[in-house]
C-alpha cells in the first residue's frame, strides 16, 4: 500500500493543530492568555469621541465604557 504525500501533510497538519490548540489551553490563565502579543481595543461614541480603552497583555487593564464602535490598535497605547 502506498501513501500519498497529501495523506502525509494532512496528517501532519492535524498533529500540530491539536498540539498547538492543547498548548494554548494549558498556557492560558484565568480565562484570559497575558502571553504574548500585547494589544489595545479603542471604544468610541455615536459622535467619535473615546470614550474607553482596553489594553490586553500590557498590565493595564484600561478605563471607560465599551461599546460597539472600537478600533483594534496593535501594541500598549499608554
Amino acid at each position: 500500500m502506498r501513501i500519498s504525500t497529501r495523506s502525509v501533510r494532512l496528517a501532519v497538519l492535524a498533529t500540530f493543530l491539536t498540539l498547538s490548540l492543547g498548548v494554548g489551553a494549558a498556557t492560558e490563565t484565568g480565562g484570559e492568555a497575558n502571553c504574548c502579543y500585547p494589544g489595545s481595543v479603542i471604544y468610541y461614541d455615536e459622535a467619535g469621541a473615546v470614550v474607553g480603552v482596553r489594553m490586553y497583555g500590557c498590565g493595564d487593564p484600561g478605563w471607560g465604557v465599551v461599546t460597539p464602535r472600537a478600533r483594534a490598535v496593535d501594541g500598549c497605547i499608554m
